[in-house]
Protein backbone atom coordinates (compact mmCIF):
# COMPACT_ATOMS: atom_id res chain seq x y z
CA UNK A 1 0.00 0.00 0.00
CA UNK A 2 2.88 2.04 0.63
CA UNK A 3 4.44 1.53 -2.42
CA UNK A 4 1.01 2.33 -3.90
CA UNK A 5 0.67 5.61 -2.79
CA UNK A 6 4.28 6.57 -3.37
CA UNK A 7 3.56 5.61 -7.14
CA UNK A 8 0.21 7.87 -7.01
CA UNK A 9 2.13 10.73 -5.54
CA UNK A 10 5.32 10.21 -7.80
CA UNK A 11 2.68 9.95 -10.85
CA UNK A 12 0.76 13.30 -9.94
CA UNK A 13 4.20 15.14 -10.07
CA UNK A 14 4.68 13.19 -13.59
CA UNK A 15 1.91 13.81 -15.50
CA UNK A 16 1.85 17.38 -13.93
CA UNK A 17 5.34 18.34 -15.06
CA UNK A 18 4.82 16.74 -18.48
CA UNK A 19 1.06 18.99 -19.32
CA UNK A 20 4.12 21.60 -18.47
CA UNK A 21 6.53 20.47 -21.17
CA UNK A 22 9.13 20.03 -18.67
CA UNK A 23 9.18 15.82 -18.61
CA UNK A 24 11.91 14.60 -20.43
CA UNK A 25 11.02 13.58 -24.40
CA UNK A 26 12.37 10.08 -23.68
CA UNK A 27 9.97 9.19 -20.43
CA UNK A 28 8.04 7.13 -22.82
CA UNK A 29 6.40 5.82 -19.51
CA UNK A 30 4.61 8.57 -18.97
CA UNK A 31 3.55 10.05 -22.41
CA UNK A 32 2.90 5.85 -23.09
CA UNK A 33 0.38 6.97 -19.84
CA UNK A 34 -0.24 9.95 -21.23
CA UNK A 35 -1.76 8.10 -24.22
CA UNK A 36 -3.71 6.15 -22.39
CA UNK A 37 -5.69 9.15 -20.39
CA UNK A 38 -6.23 10.60 -23.71
CA UNK A 39 -7.75 7.64 -25.68
CA UNK A 40 -10.09 6.70 -22.62
CA UNK A 41 -11.52 10.33 -23.02
CA UNK A 42 -11.66 9.91 -26.54
CA UNK A 43 -13.93 6.94 -26.21
CA UNK A 44 -15.98 8.47 -23.65
CA UNK A 45 -17.21 11.16 -26.48
CA UNK A 46 -20.25 9.07 -28.07
CA UNK A 47 -22.45 9.89 -30.79
CA UNK A 48 -26.15 7.98 -30.24
CA UNK A 49 -27.51 9.07 -33.87
CA UNK A 50 -26.68 6.25 -35.75
CA UNK A 51 -27.89 2.94 -33.54
CA UNK A 52 -30.44 1.47 -35.32
CA UNK A 53 -32.80 -1.32 -33.74
CA UNK A 54 -33.85 -4.59 -35.87
CA UNK A 55 -37.21 -5.99 -34.67
CA UNK A 56 -38.21 -9.97 -35.68
CA UNK A 57 -39.93 -8.48 -38.80
CA UNK A 58 -36.25 -7.23 -40.19
CA UNK A 59 -37.90 -3.56 -40.07
CA UNK A 60 -34.94 -0.81 -39.19
CA UNK A 61 -36.13 1.19 -36.49
CA UNK A 62 -33.73 3.92 -34.28
CA UNK A 63 -32.50 2.58 -31.03
CA UNK A 64 -33.40 4.98 -27.96
CA UNK A 65 -31.12 7.54 -26.63
CA UNK A 66 -30.55 8.64 -23.36
CA UNK A 67 -31.36 11.81 -24.31
CA UNK A 68 -34.53 11.37 -25.39
CA UNK A 69 -37.76 11.21 -23.59
CA UNK A 70 -38.78 8.29 -21.79
CA UNK A 71 -41.06 5.77 -22.90
CA UNK A 72 -40.97 3.03 -20.03
CA UNK A 73 -41.52 3.21 -16.35
CA UNK A 74 -38.34 1.16 -15.80
CA UNK A 75 -34.98 -0.44 -17.68
CA UNK A 76 -33.38 -2.76 -16.35
CA UNK A 77 -29.61 -2.90 -17.20
CA UNK A 78 -27.31 -6.53 -16.92
CA UNK A 79 -23.93 -7.02 -18.19
CA UNK A 80 -23.51 -10.37 -19.46
CA UNK A 81 -19.64 -12.20 -19.60
CA UNK A 82 -19.77 -15.75 -20.53
CA UNK A 83 -23.05 -16.06 -17.97
CA UNK A 84 -24.64 -19.10 -19.97
CA UNK A 85 -24.74 -21.29 -16.78
CA UNK A 86 -26.29 -18.23 -14.33
CA UNK A 87 -27.71 -15.82 -16.35
CA UNK A 88 -31.21 -18.09 -17.23
CA UNK A 89 -32.03 -18.05 -13.63
CA UNK A 90 -31.63 -14.21 -13.05
CA UNK A 91 -33.14 -13.67 -16.04
CA UNK A 92 -36.32 -16.05 -14.93
CA UNK A 93 -36.34 -14.33 -12.12
CA UNK A 94 -36.52 -10.78 -13.38
CA UNK A 95 -39.26 -11.14 -15.75
CA UNK A 96 -41.22 -13.19 -12.77
CA UNK A 97 -41.23 -10.31 -10.87
CA UNK A 98 -41.86 -7.59 -13.43
CA UNK A 99 -45.16 -9.15 -14.71
CA UNK A 100 -46.31 -9.35 -11.37
CA UNK A 101 -45.26 -6.13 -10.61
CA UNK A 102 -47.62 -4.89 -13.64
CA UNK A 103 -50.52 -7.37 -12.61
CA UNK A 104 -49.99 -5.20 -9.03
CA UNK A 105 -49.64 -1.53 -10.61
CA UNK A 106 -51.52 -1.54 -13.65
CA UNK A 107 -50.64 -0.78 -17.40
CA UNK A 108 -49.08 2.20 -16.30
CA UNK A 109 -46.16 0.11 -14.85
CA UNK A 110 -44.35 -0.84 -18.37
CA UNK A 111 -40.29 -2.34 -18.32
CA UNK A 112 -37.43 -3.26 -20.33
CA UNK A 113 -34.44 -5.69 -20.21
CA UNK A 114 -31.59 -4.93 -21.62
CA UNK A 115 -28.74 -7.22 -21.46
CA UNK A 116 -25.37 -6.76 -22.35
CA UNK A 117 -23.34 -9.32 -23.89
CA UNK A 118 -19.68 -8.51 -23.29
CA UNK A 119 -17.92 -10.25 -26.21
CA UNK A 120 -19.05 -13.63 -24.50
CA UNK A 121 -17.49 -17.06 -26.08
CA UNK A 122 -19.98 -19.32 -24.61
CA UNK A 123 -23.60 -19.76 -25.10
CA UNK A 124 -24.45 -16.61 -23.47
CA UNK A 125 -26.11 -14.61 -26.53
CA UNK A 126 -28.40 -17.47 -27.51
CA UNK A 127 -29.82 -18.08 -24.28
CA UNK A 128 -30.52 -14.36 -24.13
CA UNK A 129 -32.00 -14.85 -27.60
CA UNK A 130 -34.32 -17.37 -26.20
CA UNK A 131 -36.37 -15.30 -23.74
CA UNK A 132 -36.35 -12.60 -26.67
CA UNK A 133 -38.19 -15.00 -28.57
CA UNK A 134 -40.79 -15.71 -25.63
CA UNK A 135 -41.23 -12.18 -23.80
CA UNK A 136 -40.81 -10.14 -27.44
CA UNK A 137 -38.38 -7.40 -28.35
CA UNK A 138 -40.03 -4.44 -26.94
CA UNK A 139 -39.55 -6.46 -23.31
CA UNK A 140 -36.08 -8.12 -23.81
CA UNK A 141 -33.33 -6.44 -25.72
CA UNK A 142 -30.03 -8.11 -26.03
CA UNK A 143 -26.81 -6.05 -26.81
CA UNK A 144 -23.74 -7.52 -27.95
CA UNK A 145 -20.32 -5.93 -27.98
CA UNK A 146 -17.78 -7.70 -30.51
CA UNK A 147 -15.01 -8.05 -27.74
CA UNK A 148 -14.70 -8.41 -24.01
CA UNK A 149 -13.78 -4.49 -22.77
CA UNK A 150 -15.53 -4.57 -19.15
CA UNK A 151 -18.84 -2.90 -17.70
CA UNK A 152 -18.15 0.94 -18.51
CA UNK A 153 -16.46 0.11 -21.56
CA UNK A 154 -16.34 2.07 -24.68
CA UNK A 155 -13.95 1.15 -27.43
CA UNK A 156 -12.47 2.59 -30.81
CA UNK A 157 -14.53 1.57 -33.99
CA UNK A 158 -16.02 -1.55 -32.45
CA UNK A 159 -19.69 -2.69 -34.51
CA UNK A 160 -22.57 -2.63 -32.06
CA UNK A 161 -24.72 -5.38 -32.57
CA UNK A 162 -28.05 -5.81 -31.60
CA UNK A 163 -29.71 -9.55 -31.07
CA UNK A 164 -33.17 -10.12 -32.30
CA UNK A 165 -35.50 -13.00 -31.59
CA UNK A 166 -33.13 -15.20 -34.03
CA UNK A 167 -29.50 -16.02 -32.11
CA UNK A 168 -27.99 -16.69 -35.27
CA UNK A 169 -29.24 -13.77 -37.36
CA UNK A 170 -26.91 -10.45 -35.17
CA UNK A 171 -28.18 -7.15 -36.53
CA UNK A 172 -25.26 -4.64 -37.14
CA UNK A 173 -26.64 -1.40 -35.72
CA UNK A 174 -24.29 1.25 -36.41
CA UNK A 175 -20.33 1.32 -36.59
CA UNK A 176 -19.14 4.69 -34.92
CA UNK A 177 -15.77 6.48 -34.42
CA UNK A 178 -16.54 5.38 -30.61
CA UNK A 179 -19.12 2.04 -29.40
CA UNK A 180 -19.90 1.70 -26.30
CA UNK A 181 -20.10 -0.95 -24.17
CA UNK A 182 -21.51 -3.48 -20.97
CA UNK A 183 -23.29 -1.19 -18.94
CA UNK A 184 -22.62 1.73 -20.23
CA UNK A 185 -24.41 1.06 -23.68
CA UNK A 186 -27.28 0.10 -21.64
CA UNK A 187 -27.97 2.84 -19.94
CA UNK A 188 -27.10 5.13 -23.09
CA UNK A 189 -29.57 2.86 -24.97
CA UNK A 190 -32.25 3.05 -22.46
CA UNK A 191 -36.28 4.01 -22.68
CA UNK A 192 -37.23 3.71 -18.63
CA UNK A 193 -37.65 6.88 -16.05
CA UNK A 194 -35.51 4.66 -13.81
CA UNK A 195 -32.78 2.35 -14.62
CA UNK A 196 -31.53 -0.35 -12.66
CA UNK A 197 -28.08 -1.98 -12.84
CA UNK A 198 -28.07 -5.06 -11.68
CA UNK A 199 -25.36 -8.19 -12.02
CA UNK A 200 -25.98 -11.50 -14.22
CA UNK A 201 -24.82 -13.96 -11.11
CA UNK A 202 -28.58 -13.22 -9.49
CA UNK A 203 -26.38 -12.64 -5.85
CA UNK A 204 -29.38 -9.64 -5.16
CA UNK A 205 -32.93 -10.18 -5.39
CA UNK A 206 -34.35 -7.97 -8.25
CA UNK A 207 -37.36 -7.26 -5.88
CA UNK A 208 -35.09 -5.70 -3.63
CA UNK A 209 -35.26 -2.76 -6.31
CA UNK A 210 -38.14 -1.66 -4.01
CA UNK A 211 -36.29 -0.57 -1.26
CA UNK A 212 -34.31 1.54 -3.80
CA UNK A 213 -37.25 3.37 -5.26
CA UNK A 214 -38.45 3.65 -1.72
CA UNK A 215 -35.94 5.92 -0.90
CA UNK A 216 -35.82 7.94 -4.12
CA UNK A 217 -39.35 8.43 -2.88
CA UNK A 218 -38.87 9.40 0.13
CA UNK A 219 -36.11 11.66 -1.49
CA UNK A 220 -32.23 11.98 -1.02
CA UNK A 221 -30.73 14.08 1.68
CA UNK A 222 -27.34 15.54 0.29
CA UNK A 223 -25.27 18.88 -0.15
CA UNK A 224 -27.77 19.67 -2.94
CA UNK A 225 -30.76 18.98 -0.79
CA UNK A 226 -33.75 16.85 -1.73
CA UNK A 227 -34.84 14.85 -5.24
CA UNK A 228 -38.48 14.54 -6.88
CA UNK A 229 -41.52 13.47 -4.87
CA UNK A 230 -42.32 10.47 -6.61
CA UNK A 231 -39.85 7.62 -7.39
CA UNK A 232 -37.18 8.97 -9.82
CA UNK A 233 -39.68 11.02 -12.08
CA UNK A 234 -38.32 14.27 -11.09
CA UNK A 235 -34.75 15.53 -10.39
CA UNK A 236 -31.85 13.71 -10.12
CA UNK A 237 -30.42 11.03 -7.65
CA UNK A 238 -28.62 7.65 -7.48
CA UNK A 239 -29.38 4.69 -4.79
CA UNK A 240 -26.60 2.35 -4.54
CA UNK A 241 -27.47 -1.15 -2.89
CA UNK A 242 -25.23 -1.88 -0.28
CA UNK A 243 -23.53 -4.80 1.40
CA UNK A 244 -21.86 -3.60 3.98
CA UNK A 245 -24.02 -4.76 6.90
CA UNK A 246 -23.55 -8.04 5.53
CA UNK A 247 -19.27 -7.56 5.95
CA UNK A 248 -18.40 -9.58 8.81
CA UNK A 249 -20.80 -12.38 7.22
CA UNK A 250 -19.25 -12.91 3.55
CA UNK A 251 -15.37 -12.01 5.11
CA UNK A 252 -15.78 -15.33 6.93
CA UNK A 253 -16.88 -17.17 4.19
CA UNK A 254 -13.59 -16.04 2.35
CA UNK A 255 -10.29 -16.75 2.21
CA UNK A 256 -7.19 -14.57 3.73
CA UNK A 257 -6.43 -13.34 0.70
CA UNK A 258 -9.38 -12.68 -1.10
CA UNK A 259 -9.87 -10.61 2.60
CA UNK A 260 -6.76 -9.22 2.17
CA UNK A 261 -7.50 -7.70 -1.49
CA UNK A 262 -10.76 -6.56 -0.17
CA UNK A 263 -9.48 -4.27 2.43
CA UNK A 264 -6.62 -3.14 0.17
CA UNK A 265 -9.27 -2.32 -2.06
CA UNK A 266 -11.64 -0.08 -0.26
CA UNK A 267 -8.36 1.31 1.45
CA UNK A 268 -7.18 2.46 -1.97
CA UNK A 269 -10.92 4.02 -2.54
CA UNK A 270 -11.44 5.68 0.50
CA UNK A 271 -8.12 7.64 -0.13
CA UNK A 272 -9.49 8.57 -3.16
CA UNK A 273 -13.24 9.29 -2.88
CA UNK A 274 -14.14 9.07 1.02
CA UNK A 275 -15.92 6.90 2.61
CA UNK A 276 -19.48 8.80 2.11
CA UNK A 277 -20.40 5.70 0.20
CA UNK A 278 -19.37 2.37 2.05
CA UNK A 279 -19.81 -0.32 -0.57
CA UNK A 280 -19.26 1.15 -4.16
CA UNK A 281 -18.98 -2.43 -6.01
CA UNK A 282 -22.30 -4.16 -5.20
CA UNK A 283 -23.53 -4.79 -8.60
CA UNK A 284 -27.17 -3.29 -7.77
CA UNK A 285 -27.52 1.04 -8.44
CA UNK A 286 -31.01 2.48 -9.23
CA UNK A 287 -30.70 5.89 -11.12
CA UNK A 288 -33.36 8.52 -12.83
CA UNK A 289 -32.76 9.29 -15.77
CA UNK A 290 -31.49 12.73 -15.32
CA UNK A 291 -28.49 11.23 -13.13
CA UNK A 292 -27.64 8.22 -15.86
CA UNK A 293 -27.68 11.33 -18.69
CA UNK A 294 -24.81 12.88 -16.29
CA UNK A 295 -23.14 10.55 -14.79
CA UNK A 296 -22.44 8.30 -17.82
CA UNK A 297 -21.84 10.29 -20.65
CA UNK A 298 -19.12 11.48 -18.23
CA UNK A 299 -17.95 8.06 -17.45
CA UNK A 300 -14.15 6.86 -18.97
CA UNK A 301 -12.90 3.96 -16.53
CA UNK A 302 -13.73 0.32 -18.29
CA UNK A 303 -13.53 -2.44 -16.08
CA UNK A 304 -13.25 -2.91 -11.69
CA UNK A 305 -13.70 0.93 -10.94
CA UNK A 306 -16.16 2.17 -13.26
CA UNK A 307 -18.23 2.03 -10.03
CA UNK A 308 -16.29 4.10 -7.95
CA UNK A 309 -15.97 6.73 -10.76
CA UNK A 310 -19.39 6.82 -10.74
CA UNK A 311 -19.49 7.70 -7.36
CA UNK A 312 -16.83 10.51 -8.07
CA UNK A 313 -18.77 12.21 -10.64
CA UNK A 314 -22.06 12.08 -8.77
CA UNK A 315 -19.69 13.66 -6.03
CA UNK A 316 -18.22 16.45 -8.91
CA UNK A 317 -21.93 17.11 -10.72
CA UNK A 318 -23.99 16.83 -6.92
CA UNK A 319 -26.24 14.12 -7.80
CA UNK A 320 -27.51 12.92 -4.74
CA UNK A 321 -26.84 9.97 -3.58
CA UNK A 322 -28.06 6.98 -0.96
CA UNK A 323 -26.88 3.58 0.14
CA UNK A 324 -29.63 0.97 0.90
CA UNK A 325 -29.06 -2.51 2.46
CA UNK A 326 -29.94 -5.25 -0.18
CA UNK A 327 -30.26 -9.03 0.62
CA UNK A 328 -27.09 -10.36 -1.10
CA UNK A 329 -25.91 -14.07 -1.86
CA UNK A 330 -21.77 -15.58 -2.26
CA UNK A 331 -22.07 -17.10 -5.66
CA UNK A 332 -19.75 -19.38 -7.29
CA UNK A 333 -18.23 -18.51 -10.20
CA UNK A 334 -16.48 -15.25 -9.04
CA UNK A 335 -13.92 -13.41 -11.73
CA UNK A 336 -11.94 -11.71 -9.00
CA UNK A 337 -8.40 -13.12 -9.01
CA UNK A 338 -5.31 -11.97 -7.12
CA UNK A 339 -3.96 -9.56 -9.46
CA UNK A 340 -7.56 -7.78 -9.55
CA UNK A 341 -6.33 -5.70 -6.62
CA UNK A 342 -3.17 -4.38 -9.07
CA UNK A 343 -5.56 -3.45 -12.01
CA UNK A 344 -7.96 -1.49 -9.61
CA UNK A 345 -5.32 0.55 -8.50
CA UNK A 346 -3.96 1.17 -11.98
CA UNK A 347 -7.48 2.62 -12.59
CA UNK A 348 -7.85 4.53 -9.16
CA UNK A 349 -4.50 6.30 -9.90
CA UNK A 350 -5.39 7.07 -13.74
CA UNK A 351 -8.86 8.76 -12.87
CA UNK A 352 -7.46 10.61 -9.81
CA UNK A 353 -4.25 12.00 -12.43
CA UNK A 354 -6.70 12.63 -15.12
CA UNK A 355 -9.14 14.83 -13.08
CA UNK A 356 -6.59 16.04 -11.03
CA UNK A 357 -4.37 17.01 -14.15
CA UNK A 358 -7.54 18.57 -16.17
CA UNK A 359 -7.10 16.12 -18.73
CA UNK A 360 -10.54 15.02 -18.29
CA UNK A 361 -13.64 17.95 -17.55
CA UNK A 362 -16.70 16.96 -17.21
CA UNK A 363 -19.82 17.36 -19.33
CA UNK A 364 -22.45 19.24 -17.72
CA UNK A 365 -24.92 19.70 -20.43
CA UNK A 366 -27.43 17.43 -21.07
Amino acid sequence: MGLWLAQHKRGLVQIEGCARGVVDSENNEVRLFLDYIKRLDAECQLNMAPFAFEGPTGKQAPCASILSVPTKTLSVIIPAYNEQERLPATLQEIISYLHRRRDREGPYFTYEVIVVDDGSDDGTPCVAASFVRKNGSDAIRVLRLPHNRGKGFAGLSDTLLLCTADPIRLAPIGCYHTAPGAVKVGMLCSRGQRLLMMDADGATQVSDMERLEERLADGIVGSVGVVGDNPGVIGSGMVLGSRAHLKESAMSKRNALRNFLTHAFHLMVTMVIGNHIRDTQCGFKLFTRAAAQQLYRNLRLQRWCFDVELVYLAQQLKVPMAEVQVNWTEMAGSKIRPTSVMHMATELLTFKIAYTGGFWRLKVDV
